[in-house]
């Protein structure tokens, strides 16, 4: 403990250690990238499962408000552009990404079930792709993944024909986001996108990335990879 400020170390999927008092918490406890989820795909899907219901237990026990953080992957590849927060996705459950796209809609389910049974005071954000400073390096996201190609003058690769979109928010602005879903009023039992709806198709991406680190690095393509979203901009 420094500074009024204390570290636990500790799997949300077990029971949490009791504190004196607890006001906000936020949940942001799993992997997000795809390297990530699909290196670790059972502690992703319980994390985001049995991990949620762990802390919402947690909130109830301490009338604490509750956030917690879904993505835009409950999407899946959308039938609906731009996405909306009531649109129900077009996801595959049995998918190889579905570790984290099912677990995190259960994790959306279980949040709502505690605001409707238990009058929890709780909240979902889904988080759209995004970027900044400090970025790990390997987390094998395109904005990483294309700055490191052209910093060492490598190939940039494109997975299929590059004409797929995202939409990137810097950080900066996604952490406002968290704050006024959290902090605003009358966000108890809301979802909300949160995201910058400017969308990029991944080829104009990499063409911006060589430009601006005036990289020499061709451009390859390679097969997209299996249930990988086609577009992605939220509305």
């Amino acid at each position: 403990t420094r500074n009024n400020f204390t570290f636990i170390q500790h799997d949300v999927t077990r029971e949490l250690p009791l504190l004196g008092r607890v006001d906000y918490i936020f949940h942001l406890a799993s992997p997000a990238s795809v390297v990530d989820y699909q290196k670790y795909p059972e502690e992703t899907a319980l994390v985001n499962s049995q991990g949620t219901q762990m802390l919402l237990k947690y909130a109830k026990t301490y009338s604490a408000q509750f956030l917690f953080a879904s993505t835009s992957e409950i999407y899946g590849d959308p039938l609906e552009h731009p996405q909306k927060e009531t649109y129900w996705g077009n996801v595959n459950p049995n998918g190889v990404r579905a570790c984290y796209d099912e677990s995190k809609r259960f994790g959306e389910m279980m949040t709502m079930q505690y605001v409707r049974t238990h009058d929890l005071d709780a909240r979902i954000i889904r988080i759209f792709n995004t970027y900044g400073p400090r970025m790990r390096k390997t987390d094998g996201r395109v904005v990483s993944n294309f700055i490191n190609q052209a910093l060492e003058e490598r190939p940039l690769t494109i997975y299929g024909d590059g004409k797929q979109t995202r939409s990137f928010c810097y950080v900066s602005d996604l952490v406002d986001g968290i704050m006024k879903a959290m902090f605003s009023l009358k966000t108890k039992g809301e979802v909300f996108n949160l995201g910058n709806p400017e969308e990029y198709q991944v080829i104009e991406l990499a063409k911006k990335i060589k430009t601006m680190t005036q990289s020499q690095s061709s451009i390859v393509f390679n097969d997209l990879p299996k249930d990988d979203p086609t577009r992605r901009q939220p509305n």
